[in-house]
């Protein structure tokens, strides 16, 4: 019986806390107007409050304005900051410290230059100078240079000097006209051709040198008095070249090595050498004013000795002919052929002697040389009048320095006072600097 009333009980407390809540969710949200009250385990009431849904409008988007115009309670403007060249930047620098600032930022003086494209590795073909995809005037007049070729390359010149060893006495002149008449009587001119390929950066490269002694010019009577063509007397040298990094380059070779020839005492030395050479980078922009310099330095023979050390090495190898010369008289005289391969033979190989040259490229397409040949100090220029074509002009004022070449005194064994290079060889001394003149054309395949 009492558990009959207590499940009675139970029942009916469950009825009543119910009920308002099932009647207060039947309303709609626009009929609840009474709280919602609830007992709580402690009989504080819990009250519900019915909440107006407002609809959505567009005018509830939040609209933007500017609030004032006064320049007084506008946000300053945000700072804008643009990278400058590192030098630009130093120089800035430099002016706050002397508290002198740049009042003007976007003055030319720090303007953003356009980005340096980087400058590749350099080859050359004979002394000419191919770097990133262009032609360069030449960095030596007669020295050799070290770069190598890079693929095929031919180079085509004429090369002319007013005076040639061997040919005249290369006296001062009074006038255009003495000094013409000088030119067209001791001058000389050839052709020369050189052959590149290869890869001188990757493995080696090779040059083949040739040099047609015959122009049929108006310089030196030689060239005039006989009948002969281009290929009466034409020369053949090789070189191997190595570049050992992008401004570094190696090359040995031998000029002149093979001749095919029709004169007798005609003909040009056989020469050795090895030289290296190095690109000084001066400036990041390469279209600026002395962006290059080049030094090139090695050593070699036969045409790079000087004048008194030929005539010593002729007057051994004609007494070792059995020919006559000052202080030696042999048992019976030798034969002109005789004679004539012992000259030859001095002119060649011979001692090793330091030759050089230095070339600054006051911008591009002209550099400034100066070169020691091994026998006299040469000074010039060479320029590349357009950066579309390879066609450069070189000019080289040589014997710039007194010398034997412009006579001494050359002691010899059996001659106590030696020979006087002015009585005995008169021909082959000058009393001016000589100048030279080559026009070239520089081709890459």
């Amino acid at each position: 019986m009492k558990r009959l009333w207590q499940l009675s009980l139970a029942a009916t407390i469950t009825v009543i806390g119910i009920d308002p809540i099932a009647n207060a969710a039947e309303k709609s949200q626009g009929e609840r107007e009474m709280p919602i009250k609830q007992m709580g385990s402690r009989s504080k009431q819990v009250i519900w409050s019915p909440v107006e849904t407002q609809p959505y409008t567009s005018s509830k988007q939040p609209q933007w304005k500017k609030l004032t115009d006064d320049q007084d309670r506008m946000l300053p403007e945000s700072e804008v900051w643009t990278p400058v060249e590192p030098s630009i930047s130093a120089d800035i620098e430099e002016k706050i410290k002397e508290e002198a600032p740049i009042k003007d930022p976007a003055n030319a003086e720090i303007a953003i230059q356009p980005p340096v494209m980087p400058s590749g590795t350099t080859f050359a073909n004979d002394k000419a100078i191919w770097r990133d995809e262009t032609w360069h005037p030449q960095i030596s007049g007669t020295v050799p240079v070290g770069f190598g070729p890079k693929g095929l390359m031919i180079s085509g010149s004429i090369w002319g000097i007013d005076c040639v060893t061997g040919a005249g006495y290369c006296e001062k002149t009074n006038g255009f006209d003495e000094y013409r008449d000088q030119v067209e009587r001791i001058g000389e001119a050839q052709y020369n051709l050189s052959v590149g390929f290869g890869d001188a950066e990757k493995l080696a490269g090779v040059t083949i040198t040739s040099r047609f002694e015959e122009t049929s010019l108006a310089l030196g009577n030689r060239n005039t008095n006989e009948e002969k063509n281009i290929f009466s007397n034409f020369y053949v040298g090789a070189h191997l070249s190595r570049n050992i990094g992008p401004d570094t380059g190696l090359k040995i070779g031998i000029d002149n090595w093979l001749d095919i020839r029709e004169c007798i005492n005609c003909g040009f030395a056989k020469s050795t050498y090895a030289v290296i050479s190095q690109r000084f980078r001066l400036r990041d922009n390469q279209n600026s004013m002395f962006p290059n310099a080049y030094l090139t330095f090695g050593a070699g023979n036969g045409q790079f000795r000087p004048l008194d050390e030929l005539v010593l090495d002729g007057i051994r190898k004609q007494r070792d002919a059995g020919c006559a010369t000052p202080g030696f008289t042999p048992d019976k005289p030798c034969s002109a052929e005789a004679l004539t391969r012992a000259s030859l033979r001095a002119r060649s190989y011979g001692q090793i002697n330091p030759i050089g040259a230095i070339a600054l490229e006051t911008f591009p397409g002209m550099n400034l040389i100066g070169e020691w040949s091994g026998r006299n100090l040469n000074a010039g220029f060479s320029v590349r009048p357009f950066e579309e074509l390879g066609l450069v002009f070189t000019g080289m004022w040589e014997n710039i320095l007194p010398n034997c070449d412009y006579g001494c005194t050359v002691s010899v064994s059996g001659v106590p006072d030696g020979i006087d290079l002015k009585t005995s060889l008169p021909n082959a001394l000058t009393e001016r600097p000589r100048f030279s003149f080559q026009a070239s054309l520089e081709l890459k395949f």
